[in-house]
C-alpha cells in the first residue's frame, strides 16, 4: 500500500519558509510511487548513518543515473530535468527548495537532518550538459542510456559529466533520510556549470551570502576525479599581448614594413613551454596561447598582432606573479630584437580566478581520506591531473571547505561518453562513510 507523500513530519518543513518548497503531488506519486517515510532496518528502528555504506545499491544508482541521462538538459534548457528531480524528492519525502535567478533555470536545494544540531554538509552536482555535436560518432543514442556488454560502463550524454554522480547524491539522501544525523545533509543540484555558474552555484552562494539559505560547513563535489581526492584546483588568468610592427605595402615589406605577426611569433615561441613547477595537490601550472588576430588585408604588412594567453595557476601563484614571469620572457625577446615592441593587458575580461585549496588538515579532507582507507583498503591519492575547473572553486573562494571525490569515466563532452559503474558504487560508499564521520550522533 503506498504511503502518503505530504506528511509534514516526514519532510520537516513549515509554510513560513521564504522560498517555494516543493511538496508531494499526484504527478510525483504516479511517476515514482511513494516510499515509506521511515527507512527501518530488518531488526527494526532507524538505521544509523554509519550503516549507509553497507546498503548502497549498484542497480539503484544505475537506474537513477539512467533516468537522468534520458532527459536532455543542455545548458539553458534544464527545467525538465529539475522538475524530474523535484518529483523524485516529493516521492521520497525529501525537502526540496527551488532557488532561481531565472525561473526557467532553477536550482534545487535538498535537505535532510536536524537544523542547529551540528554542521551542514552539502553535496554539489550539476545536471546541465554540453550539447551533442557529433551524433554520427556515437555507437548508441546519447539519450538512451546503455550499459556496456561487460557491465562496467554506463553510456550517455552526461554519464560522466556528471549526472551519474548526482544519482549517487540522490541515492544517499534517500538512504540517510531517517538516519539520526547530528546536523544536516544537503544536496545542491545546480544548472549552468558548463557555461558560467551565474545561474547555478554562483546564485546559490549569493542566496547563502544574503542569509536566505543556510551556509554549509563542508561541501563535497562529485565531478570526475578517478576516485582521487581533489582538495585544490588550478586558478586561471587571461592575458592579451599586442606586438607592434609597421604597416606597409607588401611590395615594401623588406624595406619599410615591420611584420607584427613575425614579432608575435617570436613571443609565442618564447612562451609556449612546459612550466617547471609542481604542487602536490594539483600538479603543474599551464600556459597556452589560444587565440591570435592580425592583419587588415592580404596585401598589407600587419602593423599589429594580438594573441591571448590562458594561464592556469597553482596554489602559491597569483595573477600578478604569472604576469611578471610572462613579462620577463618578453623582455628577453626584446633584448635580442631591438624592433620587438609589445604591450600586455592582464585579465582583459575580468574573469580571473585564483588557485584555491582546502588545507590538508581540514576536518573534511581528513574525514574523506579516512573513509577512502576504510572503504577501499588503499591509501588515498590526490587528483593530480590535467583537469578543468569545477564549481568547487566557488565554494572555496567563499571560505567553505570543499573537496572533490568522484568516479572515473571517459569521453566527457565527446562521443560515447561513459562512467565507470564500479566507481559510482565506491564513491557512494566513501561519501556515506565520510558523512557518517561528520554528522553521525556520538
Amino acid at each position: 500500500m503506498p504511503f502518503a507523500l505530504a506528511e509534514q513530519s516526514c519532510v520537516h518543513r513549515t509554510s513560513a519558509e521564504s522560498h517555494a518548497i516543493m511538496t508531494a503531488n499526484e504527478t510525483a506519486r504516479a511517476v515514482f510511487g511513494a516510499p515509506p517515510c521511515r527507512n527501518d532496518s530488518a531488526e527494526g528502528g532507524i538505521v544509523p548513518p554509519s550503516s549507509a555504506a553497507e546498503r548502497v545499491e549498484r542497480d539503484a544508482i544505475v537506474d537513477l543515473a539512467s533516468s537522468l541521462i534520458a532527459i536532455p538538459s543542455p545548458s539553458g534548457d534544464e527545467l525538465a530535468i529539475m522538475d524530474f528531480v523535484a518529483g523524485w524528492c516529493a516521492a521520497h519525502g525529501i525537502q526540496c527548495e527551488r532557488v532561481a535567478r531565472d525561473p526557467a533555470r532553477p536550482n534545487l536545494v535538498l535537505t535532510i537532518g536536524e537544523p542547529d544540531s551540528g554542521p551542514i554538509v552539502a553535496m554539489n552536482g550539476h545536471l546541465d550538459t554540453v550539447p551533442v555535436s557529433d551524433l554520427a560518432a556515437w555507437r548508441t543514442d546519447p539519450f538512451d542510456p546503455a550499459i556496456s556488454d561487460d557491465g562496467t560502463r554506463l553510456y550517455g550524454r552526461g554519464a560522466s559529466d556528471m549526472k551519474s554522480s548526482v544519482a549517487v547524491m540522490l541515492s544517499l539522501m534517500a538512504l540517510l533520510k531517517d538516519a539520526p544525523l547530528r546536523g544536516q545533509l544537503q544536496t545542491h543540484v545546480v544548472v549552468d556549470e558548463e557555461t558560467s555558474g551565474k545561474y547555478g552555484t554562483i546564485f546559490v552562494l549569493d542566496e547563502i551570502a544574503a542569509g536566505r539559505l543556510p551556509r554549509p560547513d563542508y561541501v563535497l563535489i562529485g565531478e570526475k576525479s578517478d576516485l582521487k581526492v581533489r582538495n585544490a584546483e588550478r586558478g586561471l588568468v587571461g592575458l592579451a599581448v599586442t606586438c607592434y610592427g609597421r604597416a606597409a605595402h607588401t611590395a615594401a615589406a623588406r624595406v619599410t614594413g615591420i611584420n607584427a605577426i613575425a614579432k608575435a611569433a617570436k613571443a609565442v615561441l618564447a612562451l609556449e613551454e612546459d612550466l617547471d613547477k609542481f604542487h602536490p595537490a594539483v600538479g603543474k601550472p599551464v600556459i597556452s596561447i589560444n587565440q591570435i588576430q592580425a592583419g587588415i588585408a592580404h596585401n598589407v604588412v600587419p602593423g599589429e598582432c594580438t594573441f591571448t594567453i590562458d594561464r592556469r595557476l597553482i596554489p602559491g601563484e597569483t595573477a600578478e606573479s604569472a604576469a611578471a614571469e610572462i613579462e620577463a620572457r618578453l623582455r628577453q625577446v626584446a633584448a635580442e630584437d631591438p624592433e620587438f615592441r609589445y604591450e600586455i593587458v592582464l585579465d582583459p575580461h575580468g574573469d580571473a580566478i585564483p588557485a584555491n585549496l582546502t588545507p590538508d588538515d581540514s576536518p573534511l579532507v581528513r574525514a574523506l581520506q579516512a573513509s577512502v582507507r576504510d572503504v577501499t583498503g588503499t591509501e588515498p591519492e590526490y587528483f593530480v591531473a590535467w583537469a578543468g575547473a569545477t564549481d568547487g572553486r566557488f565554494y572555496r573562494l567563499a571560505g567553505i571547505d570543499t573537496v572533490g571525490y568522484g568516479p572515473g569515466g571517459e569521453n566527457a563532452h565527446g562521443a560515447n561518453e561513459a562512467v565507470f559503474i564500479d566507481d559510482l558504487v565506491t564513491q557512494a560508499k566513501v561519501w556515506a562513510t565520510t558523512i557518517a564521520r561528520l554528522l553521525a550522533a556520538e
